[in-house]
């Protein structure tokens, strides 16, 4: 049997503060949980899915940086195991941040990550979560480029609807270069329940976005910094807590629009 290609999933927001990182490492392992092979990729140059998994950037011998630059360097040859059962990681680098004015005369530089991500070595996983920057530079194009599906983390709070626009005029302008790439939907993130700023805000994006859908909302917990700062994800970390069973929630449901068909026997996922 042929296998199947990855399905690359980014959490995308150019607004800071939206949990992206910890979204990403959560439904990793929530994937991980379910019996799915995960490739987690860091594309921040602050590297903070990177240091959540507990790797120390100093000692970096090759990152997402090198992974961009030397056109002979794939993804699985910088990849590192993670303590997450079938989680791997394409770590992240400060340097990372000067890589956008040294692609600047590539060619087809918007397809860079695309073009990496076609490895075939790739197909040994079942997803690609991809963290993205707080930025809609280059970097975030190449991910636009790349990605077969989006989820959009988003905070509360009133700013977070007001960059939305700029966003979608970005994310249609690539859906020229990308015409497959969907948005699965936005997962509201760092969530008071019974606040009336949060019932309004949900509102208001189910009235602005009405065709896309509205996820699992992830509760505001202190948790969640505790168990970055453990190194770990909130599902080992607090296993019955409201924020893994939000976690959960999202990855079942990525897995029911993404999850093209049953693996060979000796692969079936639980």
């Amino acid at each position: 049997m042929t296998p199947q290609m990855a399905r690359i999933v980014a959490f995308f927001n150019q607004k800071g503060g939206t949990a992206k990182t910890t979204s990403t490492l959560n439904v990793a392992a929530a994937l991980s949980e379910r019996g799915y092979r995960v490739l987690a990729m860091d594309l921040d140059p602050q590297a903070s899915l990177t240091m959540a998994f507990g790797v120390d950037v100093s000692v970096l011998e090759q990152s997402v940086y090198d992974l961009f630059l030397d056109d002979d360097l794939s993804a699985t040859a910088v990849c590192l195991p993670t303590k997450i059962k079938d989680v791997d990681l394409v770590p992240s680098h400060p340097d990372f941040a000067t890589a956008e004015m040294a692609l600047i005369n590539e060619l087809e530089r918007e397809r860079l990550l695309q073009s990496k991500l076609r490895d075939p070595a790739l197909d040994a996983y079942d997803y690609v979560l991809i963290d993205a920057p707080p930025a809609l530079g280059l970097v975030s194009i190449n991910i636009l480029v790349a990605a077969h599906d989006l989820i959009i983390p988003i905070e509360p709070h009133p700013l977070s609807l007001l960059v939305l626009p700029r966003l979608f005029e970005t994310v249609n302008r690539i859906r020229r270069l990308n015409p497959q790439m969907r948005v699965l939907g936005f997962l509201p993130t760092k969530v008071h329940p019974t606040s009336r700023l949060v019932s309004d805000m949900l509102d208001n994006l189910r009235e602005g976005y009405p065709d896309i859908p509205v996820l699992p909302a992830v509760p505001l917990s202190v948790k969640g910094a505790e168990s970055v700062a453990a190194q770990t994800s909130i599902l080992e970390y607090m296993p019955r807590s409201p924020l893994s069973v939000a976690y959960r929630e999202v990855a079942s449901l990525i897995i029911a629009a993404t999850d093209p068909a049953p693996r060979p026997a000796g692969a079936a996922h639980v």
